[in-house]
């Protein structure tokens, strides 16, 4: 653990919020998943703007089920509860524009190269730094997000060999600060973000989003359940947030899948 490790302590995230942001924060030593959590949550109540943050999860997911590994002390997990206020078919792109949030925050606290990777993967120096997940769930509420973020603060050398892809954090990055003040600036951007979000969508968050693509212009091919579907050059997402390469036979479009280089 950071010898200068300072825990996570919901009122001083919450003393550290512009006065426009409202949130309801709780912090625990340890969860299974913050996500799942809330997930629970929205069952049987309103999880609108609540915020859960942890400072290690023992069940911490990815997407396709993926695990997330981290060591206590040594990331900044959590997730925060949104009700969109319309259906499911309007949340296109939530994830690449949360995506553009985490990256404008890291940038105003002096993170140069934070890079995005579609769909959902936060990079730095071609490395993993952090990844989202955004969840649906219906309860009495009606529909609600759960968007889960998690970014690697300080990882030891045995925690970067566990896991099989290239990985960095936020300290091996030059980032030096308070994990409450990080949390507090991400939330402030985050209420910035869905409340555009929310009138107009992924659109407005589109041109930022391809500047900061990791792999824009790149040759890369796309797989779904361990089967390569398609291959080409990354050229753009259109307005619902779906990668568009170019292959041979012309512009195809996915909504789904993992990206990776591909050689020449």
């Amino acid at each position: 653990m950071n010898p200068e490790f300072i825990a996570l302590d919901a009122g001083r995230i919450a003393s550290s919020l512009s006065p426009s942001a409202s949130f309801r924060i709780e912090v625990t030593p340890a969860i299974d998943s913050t996500s799942s959590a809330l997930k629970r949550r929205a069952a049987a109540g309103d999880i609108d703007r609540v915020v859960i943050a942890a400072e290690t999860q023992s069940a911490g997911r990815g997407r396709h089920g993926r695990a997330w590994i981290d060591q206590p002390g040594g990331s900044l997990l959590f997730s925060l509860g949104w009700r969109p206020g319309g259906d499911a078919a309007g949340l296109a792109g939530l994830s690449l524009a949360v995506g553009v949030a985490v990256c404008r925050t890291l940038e105003a606290q002096g993170l140069s190269g934070v890079r995005l990777k579609w769909p959902n993967d936060v990079l730095h120096n071609h490395c993993k730094l952090g990844g989202i997940l955004v969840e649906t769930v219906t309860g009495d509420g009606g529909l609600s997000v759960t968007l889960g973020i998690g970014l690697n603060v300080l990882l030891d050398e045995a925690l970067r060999a566990s896991i099989a892809a290239p990985v960095t954090d936020l300290t091996a990055a030059g980032w030096r600060g308070d994990r409450n003040r990080l949390l507090a600036a991400l939330l402030d951007q985050l209420d910035a973000a869905l409340t555009r979000f929310a009138v107009a969508g992924f659109g407005p968050f589109r041109a930022d989003w391809v500047a900061r693509h990791a792999l824009h212009q790149r040759n890369v091919r796309i797989w779904r359940d361990g089967q390569e579907i398609a291959a080409g050059r990354a050229i753009d997402v259109d307005a619902d947030g779906a990668l568009l390469i170019q292959t041979p036979a012309g512009v195809r479009r996915l909504v789904s899948g993992e990206l990776t280089l591909r050689p020449g």
